[in-house]
């Protein structure tokens, strides 16, 4: 597995760079190793974010034999003990030094980095292949996770590292959460070959940000649509530009227009643009768009990558199915389901509608689950809903892509927002509040979500 020794020249190189410091793969696992002495097998909540930090406390726990549960270190506190009281983790990291009352310090890590051993962590046995458990919600708290073996890492990131020629002298960035299953995979594939990771908290609005990658000699970029479309409207440094090897857009859909001005700009310079599809429950990827594609495939989602296989349920469209090495164990929601075995059985029925041409081409025609992406994060809108009805709001919640709307009766705007920002960390250019008379409904008497979104998917 790529998060266990190899020879001492492959440990020895450079594995994390900030402003200001340098670790290598050996410091890394040393600290990690340190960090965990004495634990035993068990569930360690990770409080993410992009430091030094909490990338050692990840590959900590993998080598550890500990099942790492990440969650968004910024996410709103009620959303955090949503999640702690449904796993009852053993042990909980956070970068900042920061836990919930009852914690208990184990070890320190850095400047502010502390492992706490939990109050009450439950007695349940963890499955004997489960190694990784990434909720699939984002930030919102929704418990659901995914089972995640080191297999289906393992299987998913070779496949990956072979369709982008990975290789040692690679320096990725990541300006994706770690615990959002693309940008841990971006980690995952630097591991793989023993490149380095340049880390930063900056993001694409901040000025800064071009001329730290240019510093580090960056060779991979990769990002979801929200940041290819801040990208299309900037410039990039020429030492950027000249030292781009591999660019990765997946993480939702990106206007084929603006895939077109990518694949164009890089066109002749060296650098390769792979547009590709994923989900979390496939550690994450599914297909990808060779660069030498792209154009003729404007608008697909590419092909199956090398460990699986896809297939439509249905004649001309219908459910994408895949098949591989790397799909999950299957989904847990509590404690009580991480002693389960494999749900999936190597088998994942994506929800999403798709259609395949002659080559193979993945083409995405629409959604059967009531999930949407909020800038490349995955948010479940019923659980949003739920959230909200159990605080006292009358609602449905609806939405598409980077928008989500609250349609509510009786209650005032505020006392909704109040709501929302207290459990979810939406930012404010991807929510609508929208004030109705009559939720609608159909003629059974269910939410009629598509009359719903047709009405008030646009209101501010």
């Amino acid at each position: 597995m790529f998060w266990h020794d190899r020879d001492l020249a492959s440990d020895a190189r450079a594995f994390l760079a900030t402003q200001d410091r340098v670790l290598s793969y050996a410091e890394v696992f040393d600290a990690g190793e340190t960090l965990y002495r004495g634990c035993s097998r068990g569930v360690v909540v990770l409080l993410c974010d992009r430091s030094p930090e909490t990338i050692t406390a990840y590959v900590g726990a993998l080598r550890a034999g500990l099942v790492p549960l990440l969650l968004d270190g910024s996410a709103p506190p009620a959303a955090t003990a949503r999640a702690l009281e449904a796993y009852r983790p053993a042990y909980l990291f956070s970068s900042r030094g920061a836990a919930p009352e009852g914690f208990t310090p184990l070890a320190r890590l850095g400047g502010e980095g502390v492992l706490f051993a939990a109050p009450d962590p439950a007695t349940t046995p963890l499955g004997e292949d489960l190694a990784l458990l990434i909720p699939t919600s984002g930030s919102t708290g929704d418990p659901k996770s995914v089972r995640i073996t080191g297999h289906n890492l393992q299987s998913c990131t070779d496949a990956i590292c072979d369709y982008l020629a990975m290789a040692e002298d690679r320096v990725t960035v990541t300006l994706l959460p770690l615990h959002y299953s693309y940008g841990l995979s971006v980690l995952h594939n630097t591991m793989n070959v023993r490149g380095r990771i340049a880390l930063t908290e900056l993001s694409v609005l901040d000025r800064e940000l071009f001329g730290y990658l240019e510093r580090q000699g960056v060779t991979d970029l990769a990002g979801v649509p929200f940041i290819f479309e801040i990208l299309r409207r900037s410039r990039l440094p020429e030492g950027l530009a000249k030292s781009l090897v591999c660019v990765t857009q997946a993480g939702g859909r990106l206007d084929p227009r603006i895939t077109k001005h990518f694949l164009e700009l890089f066109s002749g310079t060296g650098t390769r643009y792979f547009t590709m599809y994923g989900q979390t429950e496939a550690a994450p990827r599914i297909s990808y768009v060779p660069p030498e594609a792209g154009l003729e495939k404007l608008g697909t989602v590419g092909v199956a990558i090398a460990c699986g296989r896809v297939s439509i349920d249905g004649d001309q469209e219908g459910e994408l199915i895949y098949s591989g090495e790397n799909v999950a164990l299957g989904y847990a929601v509590g404690h009580a389901d991480l002693a389960r075995g494999d749900d999936f059985k190597g088998v994942l029925r994506t929800g999403d509608l798709a259609t395949l041409d002659g080559d193979g081409f993945i083409t995405i025609t629409g959604r059967l689950k009531r999930f949407i992406k909020l800038h490349g994060t995955s948010v479940n809108l019923d659980h949003v809903e739920s959230v909200l009805i159990g605080a006292g709001i009358d609602c449905m919640v609806v939405g598409r892509e980077n928008r989500i709307t609250i349609c509510y009766r009786g209650a005032a705007p505020a006392e909704v927002r109040d709501v929302v920002n207290r459990n979810f960390s939406f930012h404010p250019s991807t929510l609508g509040l929208q004030e109705v008379d009559t939720l609608p409904r159909t003629a059974s008497g269910k939410p009629d979500y598509v009359a719903a979104l047709a009405a008030y998917g646009d209101a501010r």
